[in-house]
């Protein structure tokens, strides 16, 4: 079963290679549910050379339907993360009554040319999955990343399971979101040929001169890493 690990550190890429994992989705701001990563980051990323980098191509967090001048943003970042030699690229666009934007998504494949594409969890939002499912076949999209339309993917796993019995070999039905080392080998088990998790956990906080303002919001913001202890733990799962 493949594993993928998203990152949004150069450690964490480090971590997830020593674990065993088999391919990375670059992302900045995983707490917000991950955007785009900045050039530089991608940059660094695929020159390790450690393992495939799938690049999270999102301009900014909350819902997925984007403005004209947003999806110009989007089909650069695609280009990018090409040019700077990219695996896979990793999108996901609505209209206003949450289908599919069709048009948009066939202009992305059609960009990201011969290297991956993976729809991303806006398919968790969707008003049919099935029927987001077939269309996405259509477009000869590589993969999803879902979570079974639940906050974690254990809570749709009957849906995540229906999905994948109608993808078949068409199109990999990838779950992703709260999956770790307890619950890994029930989704092995029920025939997923991947997962998506980000291992990770909290680095200790770094110390904080008394001369400094304590109460700035910015300074308790917490930094996480993924784990090479706890993904490693999945992979031999």
């Amino acid at each position: 079963m493949l594993v993928e690990v998203c990152v949004s550190s150069i450690l964490s890429i480090k971590n997830a290679h020593r674990a065993g994992a088999d391919r990375i989705e670059l992302c900045a701001a995983l707490g917000i549910g991950g955007i785009t990563p900045s050039q530089g980051f991608i940059r660094e990323a695929v020159g390790l050379d450690l393992l495939p980098i799938h690049c999270l191509i999102r301009p900014r967090e909350s819902h997925f339907f984007y403005s004209e001048s947003e999806c110009q943003i989007i089909e650069q970042d695609i280009l990018t993360a090409k040019d700077l030699g990219c695996a896979g690229v990793v999108v996901g666009a609505l209209d206003s009554e949450f289908n599919l934007d069709l048009e948009r998504l066939k202009r992305w494949k059609e960009l990201a040319g011969t290297i991956k594409i993976t729809f991303h969890r806006a398919f968790d939002v969707v008003v049919d999955p099935f029927e987001a499912l077939e269309q996405l076949i259509e477009l000869e999209y590589d993969c999803i990343l879902t979570s079974g339309q639940e906050e974690k993917a254990w809570s749709g796993f009957e849906t995540l399971k229906r999905l994948h019995k109608q993808a078949g070999d068409r199109i990999t039905i990838m779950p992703g979101s709260g999956i770790n080392e307890k619950n890994c080998t029930k989704f092995k088990t029920a025939g997923f040929r991947a997962i998506h998790l980000s291992g990770s956990q909290n680095v200790p906080p770094f110390p904080i001169p008394e001369s400094v303002n304590q109460e700035l919001s910015f300074l308790s913001q917490p930094i996480r890493e993924s784990s090479e202890k706890i993904i490693k733990a999945v992979v031999r799962s």
